[in-house]
């Protein structure tokens, strides 16, 4: 029920005198541009996977590939759960509805959930993530061997981590479900 609650509150349109509603953006956006979003708290919308390594947050296809020295990066997060130095969410946690049906729907486009043969269905789910991206300004060292990722998660292979305050800013979208407009 508690995420029932909490889906409305992120789509619905921002009550009067409340905080604006965020204006959320794609995995393939903030890669765009990973610098500028470094430190910055965002809601962003993509493929949540979760596996044994972890969790990731992240789309299939994006129109411009991270390359840094050599080394291409993933079009995903590593999602961190960490309530001393995530960003506490606001109380009615409001995402813009238009934009989030808009950017899901282009999401969609480029990436589709995993189908394993085996376990559940829920590996892998549509979602907003409220959290702060951050990243390295090294994201590549040098070794004896050649360069190597520097990255978070594992193998250290993402670029950025998405810092959450804990799964209540983690809102899964139904793969069926109608976005209402904003007013």
């Amino acid at each position: 029920m508690r995420l029932a609650i909490v889906f409305l509150a992120l789509v619905c349109p921002p009550i009067e005198g409340a905080e604006p509603a965020l204006q959320p953006v794609t995995v393939c956006e903030v890669l765009q541009d990973l610098s500028a979003y470094d430190g910055k708290v965002v809601a962003v919308v993509g493929r949540f996977s979760a596996r044994e390594t972890g969790r990731w947050l992240g789309e299939q296809k994006c129109g411009h590939k991270l390359v840094l020295d050599d080394q291409e990066w993933p079009n995903a997060f590593w999602v961190v759960y960490d309530p001393e130095t995530a960003p506490k969410p606001p109380a009615v946690l409001a995402v813009d509805a238009t934009l989030l049906a808009q950017k899901l729907r282009a999401v969609k486009l480029g990436t589709s959930l995993t189908k394993l043969r085996f376990g559940s269905p829920d590996y892998d789910n549509w979602a907003v993530v409220y959290g702060r991206v951050e990243t390295r300004k090294d994201l590549v060292t040098v070794t004896g061997g050649g360069t190597r990722k520097h990255g978070f998660g594992y193998g250290e292979s993402s670029p950025a981590r998405l810092v959450c305050h804990g799964d209540a800013v983690v809102i899964f979208l139904n793969d069926d479900a109608t976005m209402p407009a904003s007013r």
